[in-house]
């Protein structure tokens, strides 16, 4: 049967509690915000709310099995979350009546749907989600078993995917305290720059009257793509400078965050405002990732100004690292090349998943 969309949903919004309360924040209520979307489910959040907060904003908690999504910015991103998180004003949370609709079922219709979603939204100077919007999509449903099912066949995907993330993860923090030891017991005064370790490459300035979303050429990284691995845009533009990154490589935006991302995506070129940190010798990139991450989050805390930050290379230049010997710098980055290697074919895994669960959702919707 065919619903209106604001039919089967009770629409919820978001709030943000005063900045300027400190016994509003740092609580422990999870607030989200369109920057912790990354996949289906949340894993993190990277700010806090208190239950006091909670009482005196506009902020609402969610159910078990709520979906969230982005309504302004980057619009039409979804998120499946459990009970007992926040979201603020940017956000809306769509509760499915569990009477005609599937939860899981509604998660994978609007990720095949969000040109839909896109097309109903409203501003001149931000695409913008309305409550208004929701009334002017419809949606097919079939009975509620068969959505079971479609919903269930593609959440193993999703399982998996949130599984080798939570891998990553795992692997990741274990290498940075694993760096730490290592930087520890070496202490000493002697110090060197970024490039005795590394060579940087700058990304080349494509002109994006020749983007293209039907990916046709290469993937185009941007500084809003090293989170999510994801890019929005292809080119087949040959600058003469460009510069290819393929998975597992460390990246460096040089707006607004400076902190180094291994790549999750596939092959892709890579674009103006955006580093590639290629090491030097036998060093891994995740010992570069560990070893320069205090470095560009001291960089970055000590810019200031109205305006969006900017990493340039007088920055760089400026980066000072301890220096260790050669033979004892070689030993320690062979303990890390297995987790350096499995690291990056999870990516590669979860990439070749997330590809093969959306031919099925384009099937299915």
């Amino acid at each position: 049967m065919r619903y209106k969309l604001s039919d089967c949903v009770t629409i919820i919004s978001g709030g943000t509690p005063k900045k300027s309360q400190e016994s509003y924040w740092n609580g422990n209520i999870p607030w989200i915000t369109v920057k912790d979307f990354n996949g289906k489910y949340v894993s993190t959040t990277t700010d806090s709310i208190t239950l006091e907060g909670l009482k005196h904003s506009s902020a609402n908690l969610t159910e078990d099995q709520d979906i969230l999504i982005s309504a302004r910015g980057t619009v039409g991103k979804v998120l499946m979350v459990g009970a007992g998180y926040t979201f603020n004003q940017s956000i809306y949370c769509l509760r499915a009546d569990r009477s005609v609709l599937v939860p899981d079922y509604l998660f994978y219709w609007l990720e095949k749907n969000v040109s839909l979603v896109k097309q109903g939204t409203h501003g001149s100077v931000f695409e913008t989600i309305t409550k208004d919007t929701f009334d002017h999509l419809t949606i097919d449903l079939p009975d509620i078993e068969e959505q079971k099912k479609i919903a269930h066949k593609l959440s193993m995907f999703d399982r998996k995917i949130n599984l080798n993330e939570q891998i990553n993860d795992n692997l990741l923090e274990l290498t940075s305290n694993a760096v730490k030891d290592f930087v520890d017991s070496h202490n000493n005064m002697r110090r060197t720059n970024i490039y005795h370790y590394c060579d940087i490459q700058y990304g080349a300035p494509y002109k994006s009257k020749l983007f293209n979303d039907k990916a046709v050429g290469l993937p185009l990284i941007r500084i809003r793509d090293l989170r999510s691995g994801e890019p929005l845009y292809y080119t087949e533009e040959i600058t003469g400078r460009d510069i290819i990154v393929n998975t597992g490589d460390l990246l460096i935006g040089m707006d607004a965050e400076f902190r180094p991302a291994l790549w999750k995506g596939s092959k892709s070129k890579l674009n103006q405002r955006v580093l590639k940190v290629v090491p030097k010798k036998e060093i891994t990139n995740i010992f570069l990732l560990n070893i320069l991450n205090p470095y560009m989050l001291f960089l970055e805390n000590s810019k200031t100004g109205t305006t969006v930050i900017h990493l340039g290379k007088k920055d760089l230049d400026s980066i000072s690292l301890p220096l260790f010997s050669e033979n004892d710098l070689i030993e320690f980055n062979k303990k890390l090349l297995p987790q350096n290697l499995y690291i990056s074919n999870l990516f590669e895994e979860t990439r070749k998943l997330d590809k093969l669960k959306n031919i099925l959702v384009r099937e299915y919707f």
